[in-house]
């Protein structure tokens, strides 16, 4: 009795799946996505939180801090030497700082320190807010 009721179910689910994989060859499955009003409304919050505050958490390499001339000139020499990366000059009481980079994940701002760091001793990768990347 329990080999026939085994073999029963064996029959009637392979019978089953066999059926819809004949269906789903024939014609592809359609999809119909439903959105809840509120998590609808979430989104396009998001959405415009984004284009008016377009940054993410990332890391930035901070080279220079101090007064705001020091910090122009190794900007500007960072520049020089890298000018397809973006530097940027940052005012936080009490002194000035410049930053650079765009990076997503320390991993790729560790990397790019070991590239600069014999020109920019001192320099040291922080968390923070950047640009989204283009």
């Amino acid at each position: 009795m329990k080999r026939f009721l085994v073999l029963f179910f064996t029959v009637i689910i392979a019978n089953n799946a066999h059926a819809q994989a004949e269906k789903s060859e024939t014609e592809p499955p359609k999809v119909r996505v439903e959105i809840a009003s509120n998590v609808s409304r979430m989104l396009d919050i998001y959405q415009e939180k984004a284009r008016k505050q377009p940054q993410i958490e990332g890391y930035r390499i901070q080279i220079f801090n101090g007064r705001k001339d020091d910090c122009l000139e190794s900007r500007g020499n960072f520049l020089k030497v890298y000018p397809e990366m973006p530097a940027y000059l940052l005012y936080e009481v009490p002194e000035y700082r410049t930053q650079i980079g765009d990076f997503r994940t320390r991993l790729e701002a560790e990397a790019f320190l070991r590239k600069i760091i014999a020109d920019f001793p001192g320099s040291f990768v922080l968390k923070t807010k950047i640009s989204y990347p283009k």
